[in-house]
């Protein structure tokens, strides 16, 4: 008797893995690759996102000085002192505001402050404080000296400068005078008679702000 045929799957099943297992290999690479590559952030981080900005420690910015800032209150007196030499009462912010200048270099004068005019018959010297260096830039230093020097014709004018704050200006002056000249016409409306009747009537105020003292 003739031995049976061998069942279909015996005879192919050698053949159907000859076949798969080059199949299989040949998805291995792919696999560890596909592996490799599941670890890799998407296409879209790395197009779009700097790596930089996190391997990358943060740098700390350098500590900037604080501004030097005078205090409130001035540390010493306001002292006019003449000087006879030269003809002048020693009032530096009313000669300053008197000074043909314009542009940065009225600034200059009007807000610096003196230290101490040192004079003689034929020369004087201003010592000034000036609040910010760059007021005296640009030539700005030399205008003031030329407009010092036609005020006193007679001697030779030198200016010294430094940075330090000042109080004692002729800016100052000028705004302390527009605030008391505010506070007089705030003043005068309160204690005006009429004013004072509408208040009491109909609960009517003044507008603040509204009161502006008359032009000088």
């Amino acid at each position: 008797v003739a031995p049976s045929a061998a069942p279909p799957w015996e005879g192919g099943q050698p053949q159907a893995a000859a076949r798969q297992q080059p199949q299989a290999q040949a998805r291995a690479p792919r696999q560890e690759q596909d592996g490799t590559q599941d670890d890799e952030p998407p296409s879209w981080v790395t197009e779009f996102s700097d790596d930089t900005a996190v391997a990358t420690p943060a740098v700390q910015a350098a500590p900037v000085a604080a501004p030097v800032r005078a205090p409130a209150a001035p540390p010493y007196p306001y002292v006019i002192t003449p000087v006879p030499q030269i003809g002048w009462d020693g009032n530096w912010p009313g000669l300053a505001a008197a000074l043909p200048l314009r542009g940065v270099a009225q600034q200059l004068a009007l807000q610096t402050e003196l230290i101490e005019c040192v004079a003689n018959e034929s020369a004087a010297t201003f010592r000034l404080r000036v609040p910010v260096d760059t007021l005296r830039v640009s030539g700005n230093s030399e205008k003031l000296q030329a407009a010092l020097q036609e005020r006193f014709p007679a001697i030779r004018v030198n200016i010294d400068t430094e940075i330090a704050p000042v109080w004692y200006t002729a800016s100052a002056e000028a705004k302390a005078h527009r605030e008391e000249m505010q506070r007089q016409a705030e003043a005068t409306v309160d204690a005006d008679p009429f004013v004072q009747s509408l208040v009491r009537t109909f609960g009517a105020f003044v507008v603040p702000g509204s009161v502006k003292p008359a032009a000088a």
